[in-house]
């Protein structure tokens, strides 16, 4: 029998304020370029995604609780407009934090995973899967655009949706909180 296939991914999410803004240039894009994918999805940092049967989620689940309670809350910094080949985004502006955050991650949950993609380069997308007439518009519209935000990180959230042809909605299936926890036990043992 075969076990049914499932998109999971893990993301970070702005508050409230910084979404409201950011989905103002989505639909912006979305109505001046003709970007389908820019409104669509609610913005976000992409950590992982994967494609898996759901027979380890709660040991992934359990994993992840870990791994929250060896993190400290942090702030992102988003600091103007970048692009890739097909896309355009929110620049995130300390990187490094994230980038080690991701590799910390990887570690952790990478041996209940069937080739993950941990997402390397943070950013927050605005429009993706441009074609070419749309990325050369948008981006000569918006190359020297300033953004500057920042919000707090003090979880991540884990999403899966049935992994078929049709676009399915992610759901949320767990919520990651950082407690540093375990950094305040090895801080407590070191003053002993």
């Amino acid at each position: 029998m075969k076990l049914p296939l499932y998109e999971y991914f893990l993301i970070i999410s702005p508050n409230k304020e910084i979404c409201e803004l950011i989905m103002q240039y989505k639909e912006y894009f979305t109505k001046k370029y003709g970007c389908t994918m820019a409104d669509i999805f609610k913005p976000h940092i992409s950590i992982m995604n994967c494609l898996q049967s759901n027979h380890q989620e709660s040991q992934l689940i359990e994993n992840l609780n870990r791994f929250g309670k060896s993190m400290e809350p942090f702030t992102v910094q988003l600091n103007g407009i970048g692009q890739f080949e097909k896309t355009v985004f929110i620049d995130v502006a300390n990187k490094n934090h994230l980038v080690q955050i991701i590799t910390e991650l990887s570690q952790s949950a990478k041996p209940l995973l069937y080739r993950p993609q941990f997402h390397k380069t943070p950013h927050i997308s605005i429009a993706r899967e441009m074609t070419p007439e749309q990325h050369a518009l948008a981006w000569a519209d918006w190359q020297n655009h300033e953004i500057k935000a920042s919000f707090e990180v003090r979880e991540v959230t884990l999403l899966r949706r049935p992994h078929t042809k049709r676009i399915h909605k992610f759901d949320t299936i767990a919520t990651i909180p950082f407690t540093a926890e375990e950094v305040a036990l090895k801080q407590l043992n070191f003053e002993f």
